[in-house]
């Protein structure tokens, strides 16, 4: 963003979104933004500007659709139509890739009903990456808030609402079974020792909607090997949750059908 201010104006900026690949899906999956850009520079000044960024950035020649450091698409450019081998205004495949109508549909209006008329939606991408200001209050925030478990027992906090500073605490007995039912504080008989339990929350790795798995997984339930508890609708595309081995699921954190942002807990499994 900040080379693209050098060729113009930054009228404005889409969330980012982090997306599978298209085209070729052996690698990492891409960060896709879009920017509105105010400039004087005409389409061919443009298009070769925006190269020079890439290769400032250190963009190499690779394979059609292969991994890239960087790549900036002229998505279109006013009412301007062109069709020339290396420069097509407006792009001729962007009603087929919601990685690039999505983000794009954050920042033009004109583009919110294509977007829902194709099925897709803004608010249901893969993942959506919060573009923090240093300046931001939230940032101090945070930082108070991974200071607190990282000098306490803290194992959960949940911020209530937006803005509200009221949060839950809830801490880990010393040697004993966390969550457990009322029994699991017998005594111990003597030279037995407690191994501790282990409580391991499963967070989404993106932004969607969540679906539990049948049969709905319950608290108290004993979770064999790696089972998929639920999955997380993004984009059309179904993303597994799992397990991640066996235990006793301790709590599900969500409701079926809930939207859920990138980092919410899930649910939460006791390991011994």
């Amino acid at each position: 963003m900040a080379q693209l201010a050098t060729v113009g104006g930054l009228a404005a900026v889409s969330r980012l979104y982090r997306t599978k690949p298209w085209g070729y899906g052996d690698q990492p999956e891409f960060i896709n933004a879009a920017a509105l850009l105010d400039t004087a520079l005409g389409p061919r000044e443009l298009l070769n500007a925006l190269q020079q960024i890439e290769t400032r950035l250190g963009r190499r020649p690779t394979h059609r659709w292969g991994p890239r450091v960087i790549d900036l698409d002229i998505l279109y450019y006013a009412d301007v139509r062109i069709n020339e081998p290396d420069l097509i205004i407006p792009h001729p495949r962007l009603l087929e890739r919601r990685f690039a109508l999505v983000p794009l549909a954050d920042i033009d209006p004109r583009y919110r009903d294509a977007a829902a008329r194709l099925g897709y939606s803004a608010q249901s991408g893969e993942c959506t990456a919060l573009m923090f200001d240093e300046s931001d209050q939230l940032i101090g925030r945070v930082r108070r808030l991974v200071a607190a478990f990282e000098e306490t027992d803290l194992v959960r906090l949940r911020v209530s609402e937006e803005g509200d500073d009221a949060i839950e605490l809830r801490r880990a007995p010393r040697g004993t079974n966390l969550a457990g039912p009322p029994d699991a504080e017998r005594a111990i008989a003597p030279g037995q020792a407690r191994e501790p339990a282990a409580l391991e929350v499963i967070k989404a790795n993106l932004v969607g909607i969540v679906h539990l798995n049948k049969p709905v997984p319950v608290p108290g339930a004993r979770l064999e090997d790696d089972r998929e508890l639920a999955y997380v609708e993004a984009l059309g595309i179904r993303n597994p949750v799992n397990s991640r081995g066996s235990g006793r699921l301790v709590a599900v954190l969500v409701s079926d059908g809930e939207a859920v942002e990138y980092g919410q807990p899930l649910f939460e499994i006791e390991r011994v």
